[in-house]
């Protein structure tokens, strides 16, 4: 009896390290530093001065990566939630405050992914509001070694 329960507890504790174990992880967070590939690596760590009119938005809690305030294309539609606080003119921007430098978001990137597996995922940079022009390659992940 006393073999038959220590074999029991044995195996219990076995599947509760295993099931933890998977646990992690699968709800691990999983964070790629982007800034030493292309193109990321040429404006990573810089400051770059706007080509074109900007608006600088104070977006949804939920969406906030690291700062909330984003930087989207004058014309581009507000997403629900979201708040104006000012136009950013072509070139230097100095906003109204503290005298403290506004750190915000960009989406940059489009992701293209076949649903049937078909061809390799890549992105495309459309210009961004501090080009002068468009980055005119695919960025393939395979490449990168990012999957």
């Amino acid at each position: 009896m006393n073999k038959r329960l220590a074999l029991l507890i044995s195996f219990a504790l076995a599947a509760i390290l295993t099931f933890g174990r998977l646990l992690y992880y699968v709800l691990k967070i999983k964070v790629t530093d982007l800034s030493p590939l292309a193109p990321y690596a040429e404006i990573v760590g810089t400051t770059v001065v706007l080509k074109r009119s900007a608006v600088i938005v104070r977006n949804v809690d939920a969406f906030v990566n690291e700062h909330p305030c984003l930087l989207i294309k004058i014309g581009q539609d507000l997403f629900e939630g979201t708040e104006a606080i000012d136009t950013l003119p072509i070139g230097w921007v100095e906003l109204p405050g503290n005298g403290e430098t506004v750190l915000f978001e960009y989406a940059w990137g489009e992701q293209h992914i076949s649903l049937h597996g078909e061809g390799e995922e890549y992105w495309t940079y459309p210009m961004a509001l501090w080009q002068k022009n468009a980055n005119a390659g695919k960025f393939y992940m395979k490449k990168t070694g990012l999957q």
